[in-house]
């Protein structure tokens, strides 16, 4: 920032450090709204040369309150426009509403950057505040991710010295990987949100930095980042899992820690291999102890779990499960062989991704002989949609057509829900991606809409299924409701009659 000068006096330099809007934000700072130091020859005198103005900028600067700062920088602002000190109190505005209002303190960030556009520290604040402030908001993202790129090559100010810029640079850059990361996460460009919390973490110089929010929060979205790729990297996604869960407090920790087991099996465990399929599975302790050493940020040379020998293709899997079933030894035709797979391991290792030959369209369904349909019918919900999910045209047909107009309870986690329909996250594969598999269309309009996340079941008839993406769609939906407990009334005395 440049020195201001009344009569050739000097004032103070308001060259500070950056006054951190959080204190998330604040970690491996000092806390500090650091006296600055200017850059020296580069710094531009400057002079109010008004004594009714220099009087106005003092008095601003001057209190000590943060409300009443910011309304005196206010004022000065207003009766001076176009001061030479405007970026100056612009900054020290900034400051002054980050123990008053988050949405001052944006318009101040704002405001600043109408006049310097490379001001790190506003470009900082405004980055971390919209991203913070989104809640989901595509647009809010957006402008946080693009302010970000912005921050990201923004020079130092010729007024700020090397150790003050370097100091602020340390600080905004994973804010500003942070927001980028979640910007992609929701447009579902998982490979840009790997990129982005990748750097993030990278830019931290101290690696315990990582072991606390917002890093570690970042560092499980990158874990997830990894799931929702196509086909899913499930050894990064394991370690990133379980380094966020030897941090996290609870009941996440747990969480978490469930999470990455589960897809630590899905990966490495071969399906007979009754140790690795243990709770915890065998090998997961060695990645814990790793993971927990606040310098281990990104998978050590030693992490090295090996992909499980490939499984049975879902098809014959299927098959298996229909062939199995008592009364249905010959009902289907076995599936054909099923042609080399060229997948990496991690899809290889995960039984719900659809079968090569997948369509979007169904083959209709189809008639079994009458002991096959009854046992079939009692077959677990779970079973009938793999195999809706997976199976050969005649293993699907031979399940739907037990299934289509039937109605039936639904319990799985909410994904998303209006008045008129609900994603529901039924299998335990889509409960930990997030991802429904069930569509539940309702009857009428509910009037409590459940919230994502809860845990819900409805009644609904069988009405359609797509293989490929997986998604059973039923139909006259209703919301389950829980059974009144009786009402029990205390006993009456009768008097006897004489």
């Amino acid at each position: 920032m440049k020195k201001l000068v009344f009569a050739s006096v000097a004032l103070v330099s308001l060259c500070s450090g950056l006054i951190v809007c959080s204190s998330a934000v604040a970690q491996g700072f000092d806390g500090q709204a650091a006296q600055g130091q200017s850059g020296g020859a580069n710094c531009a005198q400057i002079t109010i040369k008004d004594a009714a103005e220099y009087n106005a900028y003092a008095n601003a600067t001057s209190q000590s309150a943060p409300a009443a700062k910011a309304e005196a920088i206010e004022a000065f602002l207003t009766q001076y426009p176009n001061s030479v000190a405007k970026s100056e109190m612009l900054e020290a505005l900034m400051g002054a509403y980050q123990s008053v209002s988050a949405a001052k303190t944006l318009d101040a960030a704002k405001r600043l950057l109408q006049v310097e556009p490379n001001n790190l520290r506003a470009l900082t604040f405004v980055v971390y505040l919209e991203h913070q402030q989104s809640n989901g908001n595509q647009q809010m993202l957006d402008d946080a991710a693009s302010w970000a790129q912005k921050g990201l090559s923004a020079p130092k100010d010729s007024c700020m010295t090397q150790a003050d810029y370097d100091k602020v640079k340390d600080l905004a850059t994973p804010v500003f990987y942070s927001a980028i990361g979640a910007d992609d996460v929701a447009k579902k460009d998982y490979k840009g949100a790997i990129d982005g919390y990748t750097k993030e973490l990278q830019s931290y110089k101290d690696p315990t930095q990582t072991t606390v929010v917002p890093a570690l929060l970042d560092t499980y979205y990158l874990g997830q980042a990894y799931l929702q790729e196509d086909p899913k990297d499930l050894k990064n996604a394991v370690w990133f899992l379980t380094r966020a869960a030897q941090f996290a407090k609870p009941p996440y920790q747990a969480q978490i820690e469930s999470a990455a087991e589960y897809w630590y099996k899905k990966y490495h465990c071969a399906q007979n291999d009754a140790a690795c399929n243990s709770t915890p599975p065998q090998g997961f302790a060695q990645i814990q102890q790793t993971a927990a050493t606040p310098a281990n940020v990104f998978p050590t040379a030693d992490y090295n779990p090996s992909a499980a020998p490939p499984p049975p293709s879902p098809a014959d899997l299927a098959h298996q499960a229909i062939v199995t079933t008592a009364g249905c030894a010959n009902a289907t035709p076995a599936p054909p062989p099923a042609a080399p797979s060229t997948a990496a391991a991690p899809a290889a290792a995960d039984a719900t991704a659809p079968a090569a030959s997948a369509t979007a369209t169904p083959p209709p369904a189809t008639s079994v002989p009458a002991p096959c349909s009854d046992n079939l019918k009692n077959m677990a919900l779970s079973d009938k949609e793999f195999i809706l999910s997976n199976g050969a045209p005649a293993d699907q047909g031979a399940i739907w057509g037990v299934m289509t107009g039937v109605t039936a309870e639904v319990p799985g986690v909410v994904v998303s829900a209006t008045a008129d329909s609900v994603q529901l996250a039924v299998s335990q594969d889509a409960q930990q991606s997030n991802k429904a598999d069930f569509t539940i269309n309702m009857k009428a309009p509910m009037k409590d809409v459940p919230a994502s996340g809860t845990k819900a079941t409805f009644i609904a008839t069988f009405d359609s299924y797509t293989q490929n993406p997986p998604m059973i769609i039923l139909k006259d939906g209703e919301p389950k409701v829980a059974p009144k407990a009786p009402v029990h009334h205390a006993p009456v005395h009768h008097t006897a009659a004489h």
